[in-house]
């Protein structure tokens, strides 16, 4: 019996102190560096971006996580407490050899880490949470410290310039077209997938929350052109970077806008007749650089990342 009581005893010790991988400079990190060569694509859309409280609107520009990482502390959009934002791509994100994507939070420390779910999904619809694993015992003050070794599965384990990896393993998906990030407010009234409370850094002010500088694809697939594999009220634009240009799939009966950097609507296309333009949107007009489509509807807000290069 006594033999038994430790046996009991060490299994309880080594989950309550079970060890992840450390911070991004220290042998054994599963850390990825915004310049990785093993990205290969990046975040092109978004949908679903609910704000939650303790956010200023300085943060509150979703267009900032698309496109590469930039692993620094203003271009990014804060979620705020419990807020959650949905990520889509131009490619599959396939189930791969490692890790599949990665995602890049703005920390700035190795141990100042604000988390966050991040759940996966084929349709747009029907999502799965990743395994997540939170071993910190006691409350963490507004500017406090998370040990990294402490958690696993969440957003952001990393300081700004290194993503954290994700493979499609964990949730048995073979194949995803979204990601979904959702804020936790660490205040321990959250659970992890063992039923540990959750802490972070509370209670934060201003930018509370995930801050997220970008989703990074590592293993890619090549998306059908059947309709059927574009989600309701997704889209595909194409080629981008364009030059002259613009085709646009997906989606019918609809207004598209096209803003610039600094939100002015520079253009407006109606779609009408079908799931895919039979002749391409003229955009010679517009000057290089970067813009961004949207498609507002009662049922979500979609947003695309548009270069033009010449």
């Amino acid at each position: 019996m006594r033999i038994l009581f430790f046996v009991i005893l060490i299994i309880l010790n080594c989950s309550l102190f079970a060890q992840y991988a450390p911070q991004a400079d220290v042998l054994g990190t599963t850390a990825i560096s915004k310049d990785s060569s093993i990205i290969v694509s990046w975040a092109t859309a978004y949908q679903n971006y609910n704000v939650g409280t303790e956010v200023d609107i300085t943060w509150q520009t979703p267009e900032k996580a698309l496109g590469a990482a930039q692993g620094t502390s203003g271009d990014i959009v804060c979620l705020g407490r419990g807020g959650t934002i949905t990520f889509s791509f131009d490619t599959l994100i396939v189930n791969g050899e490692g890790p599949d994507f990665t995602t890049f939070e703005n920390a700035l420390s190795h141990t100042f880490l604000e988390l966050g779910w991040v759940e996966v999904s084929m349709d747009g619809i029907n999502f799965e949470r990743f395994p997540n694993h939170s071993h910190t015992v006691s409350p963490i003050s507004a500017f406090g410290n998370v040990d990294p070794t402490k958690i696993n599965g969440y957003c952001s384990k990393y300081l700004q310039g290194f993503g954290t990896p994700f493979d499609l393993d964990s949730v048995s998906l073979d194949t995803i077209r979204f990601v979904r990030l959702i804020d936790i407010v660490g205040d321990g009234n959250s659970y992890d997938s063992e039923s540990h409370p959750i802490y972070d850094p509370y209670a934060t002010t201003g930018s509370a929350g995930l801050d997220i500088d970008a989703i990074g694809v590592i293993n890619a697939g090549t998306m059908k052109e059947s309709i059927s594999e574009i989600a309701p009220l997704d889209f595909r634009i194409y080629p981008n970077p364009a030059k002259d240009f613009l085709i646009i799939e997906g989606i019918t009966n609809q207004s598209i806008k096209i803003f610039d950097l600094r939100g002015r609507v520079v253009k407006q296309i109606v779609i009408s007749g079908g799931v895919k333009l039979s002749q391409p949107i003229n955009i010679s007009n517009l000057e290089q650089g970067i813009y961004f489509l949207k498609l507002e509807t009662k049922q979500a807000n979609i947003s695309k990342k548009l270069i033009i290069k010449r």
